[in-house]
């Protein structure tokens, strides 16, 4: 499982501290501590050696590495949840509740044969639905109608 910028940026911010706090307590508030309190600082250390090796790692790939691999990604198309790939899992996102707004419109744009699943799809937005409608698709304006006679 990969942690996001973020995440790790909290982690050292969180392992320094614990390091600071370690060295404070010991040499500067002139505390006796067991000798693990003094240990334990050596597991974060470790911690962020490998985040900062992976960081350093992942930002001097070659330019021409990453370059090919970001086409290839656009290509895919938008992203499935659970790695799913393919037309079928395309057509399975368009029909999912769980789908967000972001991937459903994205759906709705590059593949115009899933517009009348997604217009069905109760998580599809208002504003995609508006969208949907002024295209002017009887089967899109079909299953948007059906919609609105479950609703109400």
């Amino acid at each position: 499982m990969a942690l996001t910028v973020g995440s790790r940026i909290v982690f050292l911010v969180g392992a320094v501290s614990f390091i600071g706090f370690a060295l404070l307590a010991e040499y500067v508030l002139d505390m006796s501590v067991p000798a693990i309190v003094l240990v334990l600082p050596l597991v974060p250390v470790a911690v962020i050696f490998v985040i900062v090796r992976r960081i350093l790692h992942t930002s001097h790939q070659a330019p021409a590495a990453r370059g090919d691999a970001a086409p290839a990604a656009a290509a895919a198309g938008p992203a499935v949840p659970f790695g799913a790939a393919g037309a079928g899992a395309e057509r399975l996102l368009a029909a999912s509740p769980y789908a967000t707004a972001a991937e459903l419109s994205e759906l709705a744009y590059s593949r115009p044969e899933l517009r009348p699943a997604i217009a069905a799809n109760p998580s599809a937005p208002a504003s995609l639905l508006q969208w949907l409608i002024e295209q002017g698709e009887p089967a899109v304006l079909a299953a948007i109608s059906a919609r609105g006679r479950l609703l109400g």
